[in-house]
């Protein structure tokens, strides 16, 4: 539904508004100025409550989403920081299993950057790239230190291949982050409930009541549409871009020319 929201943005407003303004006037009509001025001290008291509780409601879920995406970009970040740290550790390692452990490093960097991410929008990840962290793990795994500080960086490798794993798994779980559809059918009941109570207020200013009409629609189609952008970690505009691992990726590339200079 998200998706759907920010996808449809411009034309899902301008049909609400559309619609907003077409059923004021019809209130209007069938109930007239004088009738709709009259029962002010009612409508106002309505909408003051419904207005409120949406507004809380509709607070605490966008604190939420926002706070969900957040996650998501410090994971993302702890991901690729972690694979730097296998790479940097490597250099201590000998070039025969130390040259493998950068290259893999590398392709896994590019991976997630060039091949994984794009798909994730469509919540699947990169078969190549488990692959390629699998190919990690073995490297790690298979290397036996000869040497105390070979033990030492080897322990750390191996804890840092751990963070990587944990950081990845947690990815492929945020990817499933979305508000549930019974909760979208309540922030929409809200806010149509919000512009139907609008819509019995009587301005003797039709163009004022129309220009008022409009604007609470737009800004209650603004809110919908705020949740909309965060409800997806890695879809839209606000979502969390791979940032992280294009710093990695020029960061590698800097040590492995230091390395050959």
């Amino acid at each position: 539904m998200g998706q759907f929201i920010v996808t449809n943005f411009i034309g899902l407003v301008a049909a609400c508004m559309v619609v907003s303004v077409g059923f004021m006037f019809l209130v209007r009509k069938l109930f007239g100025l004088k009738y709709l001025r009259q029962h002010h001290e009612v409508s106002d008291p309505l909408l003051a409550c419904v207005g409120t509780l949406f507004a809380i409601l509709l607070g605490f879920m966008v604190a939420n989403a926002m706070t969900r995406s957040e996650e998501a970009r410090v994971n993302a970040e702890q991901e690729a920081g972690a694979v730097s740290d296998i790479f940097r550790l490597s250099m201590g390692l000998p070039d025969s299993i130390g040259v493998r452990v950068r290259t893999d490093c590398l392709t896994y960097v590019d991976g997630v950057i060039d091949d994984e991410w794009p798909t994730m929008a469509q919540r699947t990840m990169s078969q190549q790239v488990w692959n390629t962290y699998g190919e990690i793990w073995r490297d790690c795994l298979q290397y036996e230190p000869v040497s105390q500080r070979q033990n030492n960086i080897h322990s750390t490798m191996l804890d840092s291949v751990v963070r990587l794993g944990d950081c990845r798994r947690t990815r492929a779980t945020q990817m499933s982050y979305t508000l549930p559809m019974v909760l979208w059918v309540v922030v929409l009941i809200g806010a149509a409930a919000t512009g139907v109570l609008i819509l019995f207020f009587g301005i003797q200013s039709t163009v004022m009541q129309v220009c008022t009409s409009a604007l609470v629609t737009l800004v209650l189609c603004l809110n919908v549409f705020l949740l909309a952008c965060y409800d997806d970690p890695f879809t839209g505009e606000v979502s969390v871009k791979p940032e992280a691992f294009r710093v990695a990726r020029t960061t590698m590339l800097q040590v492995l020319e230091e390395k050959i200079k």
